[in-house]
Formats: structure tokens, C-alpha cells, sequence
């Protein structure tokens, strides 16, 4: 009998080599696809949303490199003088003088340097400005009244790591990389795979300016992530200087619970800083009654006042089949996210698990 079958010309075998390529692409593409769950995280600024990526990185992703740490040294530097700066410019505001006149200079050295640097290196004219301005008893005095103004949260920390800091060879470590704070604009994509399943963080800056893009984020969302930063009780927006900044975020919170959109989306509430709350609410006078009047609980009761905030974000949930799941967190303590987190992706796969077909966990 002949052979029916003719031999394939060269670049019709290219042809079919290429075609299989393609379709096992998109296989692949499509296996990932059914496989990815999309996590939107909102809140307002200052939430500490983006310091709860990174931990997604240190947690489910390769961690940070040496190279990778030394990218963050700049930004560990412009905080650590935007901090300094902001002391220095309330001090006359609330009154309070140097108690060490000479470190009027120190102040002058700071302004003048701190405005024209790229802070890739730290010129040591201004390490010493810094250093000899947090030793002065005035500047400690204007902090503890930081409350009255707008600073960052990581400057305590900074400031007391300085001497690390300011070290001629010095590499941020992980923890500096948690503390230190950009403002994030646009809309920042992270992914990664725990198990068999892709986790597609999506992170849209959270002051007002930013949040006429949050819309183009919402498709395809099977959870949302909402950060609200505890220790906001007492303070105001950075946009205004006027608006509670715990208040615009149940403003905020009952608008996104209860779209339409993601009536059958996972909601998590994270309530977060609060190490910083609690410190707050033990050894200041800022009492949350203050500031929220419909509190009755003891003035220095932490469990009461973190107890008082989780009702009135709950209660922002007008549907009466749809779960919010709160959790207390600290989003610069790994080992508290680490917790956290993988408490969340068991809810997530568990509350996805029919809508996402095929994807099982143990595959």
C-alpha cells in the first residue's frame, strides 16, 4: 500500500511548531488566569496599605535583595528630614524655643540642605544638623505635641534609630523598609503565588486626589481589602487640615461596602497601627470620647476603644447577607501580618471557591 502521508516542507514544520507554541501560551495564560484572584486594597492616606504590600513581599514573594534594600536608602533620608523639618517649622507656631540657642543655626543648616537634596547620599553638615537638633529639649517637646501638626508616623522610630541610619555604609534593613513612607500615586499591581493560586494586589493611592481611579480597579475584584490606620482617631486629613481623618474613612468605608459592584465580594477590614493606638490611648490625654462623644468607655481602656471603632465600621455594612471580617493589625510587625494574612487567603478561597471553578487549593 503507499504512503498517503506527505512530508512536511521546513517551514510548514516551523508553521506548526510556532502553532503549538501559541495554544500551549495560551493554555498557560488561561491556567493562571482561572487561577489569579484579584485583591483591591483601599483606604484613605496614611492607612498603611502600601507597608502591608510590602509585607506580601517579605511573607509570599522573594523577600527584598541587598540591591533592593539600598534603593529605599534615599527615601529612609527624605523622611527622616521632611520629620526634622516639620518639628522645627511648629516650634515657633506652638511657642516653644530651642533649649539650646546655639541649634537655631542646626535649623538654618537643616532648611537650607534638606530643600536641594536628591538624598541619595547624606551630607554630613546635615547628619550633624539632625543629630544635634533631636538632642535639643525643645524639639523633643514640639514632637510630643505632634498631634497638632502633620509628621510622619515612622519619625519616632527614625529618629531613634539615627545613629544606625547615618553610618557611612549603612543599607536599610527590612524594618526601615516597613517604616519608610512615599505617597502612592496611580495604581500599583504586586502578584504572588501561594500554593497554586496567583494573588493580584491592586493598590490605588488613597488620598481624595486619587481616588477618581479607583473605578477602573473595580472589575473582576473577588475581595477588598480596607485599611484604616486606628491611631487617626485624633487627627486630621493631610489634603485639608480640617477633616477627621478616622471620619472621612467611615465615610469611605460605607461608600465601598456597600456598592452595588461588591455586594457578592469578600470585605476585609484591616484596623490597623495598632501598636501606635494603643500607646496613644495608655499614655496620652487624647481620649477617644474627645473625638468621638457616643464612646463611654474608660478613658485608657484600650480593648474598649478598639472595640468602639471596629462597631462603628461594621455597622457601616446596610447588607444584612454580606460579612465583613475585621482584624486588629500592625502592618510594620511581619509576624502579626504573617497571621493575619494567611487567615484572609483561607476566607478569600474559601468564600471564591464556587466561582472560581477549577481552582482548588490542594491542586
Amino acid at each position: 500500500m503507499g504512503n498517503c502521508m506527505t512530508e512536511m516542507t521546513p517551514e510548514e514544520r516551523e508553521s506548526r511548531d510556532r502553532s503549538s507554541a501559541i495554544e500551549r501560551q495560551i493554555r498557560s495564560e488561561k491556567k493562571d488566569f482561572n487561577r489569579t484572584l484579584k485583591i483591591l486594597l483601599l483606604g484613605t492616606g496614611e492607612s498603611g496599605k502600601s507597608t502591608i504590600v510590602k509585607q506580601m513581599k517579605i511573607i509570599h514573594g522573594d523577600g527584598y535583595s541587598k540591591e533592593e534594600l539600598d534603593t529605599f536608602k534615599h527615601v529612609v533620608y527624605k523622611n527622616l528630614v521632611i520629620s526634622m523639618t516639620a518639628i522645627v517649622r511648629n516650634m515657633e507656631r506652638l511657642g516653644i524655643t530651642f533649649s539650646d540657642q546655639s541649634n537655631s543655626a542646626h535649623a538654618d543648616s537643616l532648611q537650607a540642605l534638606g530643600s536641594n537634596q536628591d538624598f541619595s547620599t547624606m551630607p554630613p553638615k546635615l547628619a550633624e544638623a539632625i543629630k544635634q537638633l533631636w538632642s535639643d529639649e525643645g524639639v523633643k517637646a514640639c514632637f510630643k505635641r505632634a498631634y497638632e501638626y502633620q509628621i510622619e508616623d515612622s519619625a519616632s522610630y527614625f529618629f531613634g534609630e539615627m545613629d544606625r541610619l547615618l553610618l557611612v555604609d549603612y543599607v536599610p534593613n527590612e524594618q526601615d523598609v516597613l517604616r519608610s513612607r512615599v505617597q502612592t500615586t496611580g495604581i500599583i499591581e504586586t502578584s504572588f503565588r501561594v500554593k497554586k493560586l496567583i494573588y493580584r494586589i491592586v493598590d490605588v493611592g488613597g488620598q481624595r486626589s486619587e481616588r477618581s481611579k479607583w473605578i477602573q480597579c473595580f472589575d473582576d475584584v473577588k475581595a477588598v481589602l480596607f485599611v484604616v490606620a486606628l491611631n487617626g482617631y485624633d487627627m486630621k486629613l493631610a489634603e485639608d487640615d480640617v477633616t477627621n481623618r478616622m471620619k472621612e474613612a467611615l465615610v469611605l468605608f460605607e461608600d465601598i461596602c456597600n456598592k452595588p459592584i461588591f455586594a457578592r465580594t469578600s470585605m476585609i477590614l484591616f484596623l490597623n497601627k495598632a501598636d501606635v493606638f494603643e500607646t496613644k490611648i495608655l499614655d496620652t490625654d487624647r481620649h477617644l470620647r474627645t473625638f468621638f462623644p457616643e464612646f463611654t468607655g474608660p478613658d485608657h481602656d484600650v480593648d474598649a476603644a478598639k472595640e468602639f471603632i471596629k462597631t462603628q465600621f461594621l455597622a457601616c455594612n446596610k447588607s444584612r447577607g454580606k460579612q465583613v471580617a475585621p482584624h486588629f493589625t500592625t502592618a510594620t510587625s511581619t509576624s502579626n501580618i504573617r497571621v493575619v494574612i494567611d487567615a484572609v487567603i483561607e476566607a478569600i478561597i474559601r468564600e471564591n471557591l464556587e466561582s472560581i471553578g477549577l481552582i482548588r487549593e490542594d491542586e
